[in-house]
């Protein structure tokens, strides 16, 4: 296992030169403006469904759109038709799909139905997994910019499970609107992943079977459950309440694969670096290398009260995630951090009409720093999003009440977990919560592969 292990970090190296050249230099990649800002928190999964339907209808000139996943459920067909409709009255739209095989269901049948009505497709990153590193790069990224002045980030990707129509298991998410001076350069960072080598027309993809092409050829016709669930999710939008933000910065990270591409862990080490008393952090996945480990510490030597939410292994979508996390609570209790995993439960104030799902996990990546500065974005605290993705983040300093709100959506969330560390006492039973044994056995089984991989988590 040893040498397996040596021989694959060799090869991946040599043949990918990852770690070499210089930083490149884009304006769209790390941008602040002290202009106003209108910041608009969006953490229920219906609303934020029935938001982004509001704004891609509301569209009159353009629509970009890019996530790691493109499901083709209920939500992604209501999405596409509302797009497709668009597009046929003459709204230039655009949408950029991960390539990753893990995940990626968009195939060319369903890219060429969308060509058809006028939006434009292409995927991001189609190597093969003979290219070692760079099939592991992804853009993780997750944006909806309509007309070049408002942006829809966060969590959320376009599948079902994030919205709350999950039958079996849902995530609690996040995501931010943002209108102001910075959402053309939001858009900027679109057109550089749009035109960047890493992006490619699916008609350079291997065509599909005659079965996608009888699927995809319905797929942008609303059958009764696109319409029933349309309206019931539309029914719920309401007012949300709008802040101000007067110092708002947009990172994100360079397209292409390399550590040097890598900026937001740097723009969040620096947020982070600014904190005088308390941070509350939120991360699917809390996943630390050395590193990370002494970035923990750090905070906490300084007198930072540092509370963590990640998910417990029966909330989680990604058991192996939890591996490294249970067999190193102890040296993580040391940094005297807070760490607590959500339970699963289903949220009491769902609305009835909705699936009542068994299994819910937090999805959200996001921090609200000494009550002032919040943080939102596509970032997991994981390896992966530090040196492989590609991934994008908005920070707003100065505004309490928006950080009460996010710090409100935190903690009701804390409030249905368990408490894993607690002043330097780990409960190593309650990251694994209402795990079932089967569950216990996988993440078992799979603990010295994750540690010792832990990069590709």
């Amino acid at each position: 296992m040893g040498l397996a292990y040596v021989s694959f970090l060799v090869i991946m190296t040599l043949t990918e030169n990852q770690w070499l050249g210089a930083p490149p230099f884009h304006s769209a990649i790390d941008a602040t403006s002290t202009e106003p800002h209108v910041f608009t928190l969006v953490d229920d999964g219906a609303a934020s469904l029935a938001a982004r339907l509001e704004l891609i209808e509301g569209a009159e000139q353009s629509i970009d759109l890019e996530f790691f996943i493109y499901e083709l459920d209920t939500a992604s067909r209501i999405v596409t038709q509302a797009l497709a409709e668009k597009s046929r009255s003459g709204v230039d739209v655009r949408v950029l799909v991960d390539f990753s095989l893990a995940v990626f269901e968009l195939r060319p049948a369903f890219a060429r139905v969308l060509s058809e009505a006028g939006v434009e497709v292409r995927y991001y990153n189609t190597s093969s997994v003979a290219r070692i590193f760079s099939v592991q790069h992804r853009t993780h990224r997750k944006m909806l910019i309509v007309d070049n002045n408002v942006a829809m980030v966060g969590g959320r990707n376009i599948a079902d499970d994030y919205f709350d129509l999950g039958s079996h298991y849902n995530f609690l998410d996040s995501d931010v609107i943002v209108e102001g001076e910075l959402v053309p350069t939001m858009r900027e960072s679109f057109d550089l992943y749009w035109d960047s080598d890493w992006s490619i027309d699916p008609e350079a993809v291997a065509s599909e079977t005659p079965e996608d092409d009888a699927l995809a050829s319905g797929f942008l016709t609303p059958n009764p459950s696109d319409v029933e669930t349309h309206a019931r999710v539309m029914g719920l939008a309401g007012e949300s309440s709008q802040h101000t933000c007067n110092h708002t910065r947009f990172v994100t990270d360079y397209p292409g694969a390399g550590v040097q591409y890598r900026k937001v862990y740097q723009a969040i080490l620096e947020t982070l670096g600014s904190a005088e008393s308390a941070v509350l952090a939120e991360s699917p996945y809390f996943v630390l290398r050395d590193d990370g480990l002494d970035d923990v510490a750090g905070l906490t030597e300084r007198g930072i009260d540092l509370t963590v939410l990640t998910n417990s292994l029966h909330s989680t979508d990604a058991y192996y995630t939890v591996a490294p996390l249970y067999f190193s609570l102890d040296t993580l209790a040391k940094t005297k951090l807070d760490l607590f995993a959500y339970s699963g439960e289903r949220p009491n104030d769902l609305p009835p009409a909705f699936p009542a799902s068994d299994r819910w996990g937090v999805h959200s990546k996001r921090a609200v720093v000494d009550d002032h500065t919040i943080m939102i974005g596509t970032y997991n605290i994981d390896p992966r999003s530090a040196n492989l993705n590609s991934e994008l983040m908005i920070v707003c300093r100065g505004n309490t009440e928006l950080a009460a709100e996010m710090r409100r959506d935190i903690e009701s969330r804390i409030s249905r977990s368990h408490h894993v560390v607690d002043a330097g006492q780990v409960e190593n039973s309650e990251l694994i919560g209402e795990a079932p044994l089967s569950s216990i056995a996988l993440m078992v089984v799979i603990t010295p592969v994750a540690s010792m991989f832990d990069f590709l988590l």
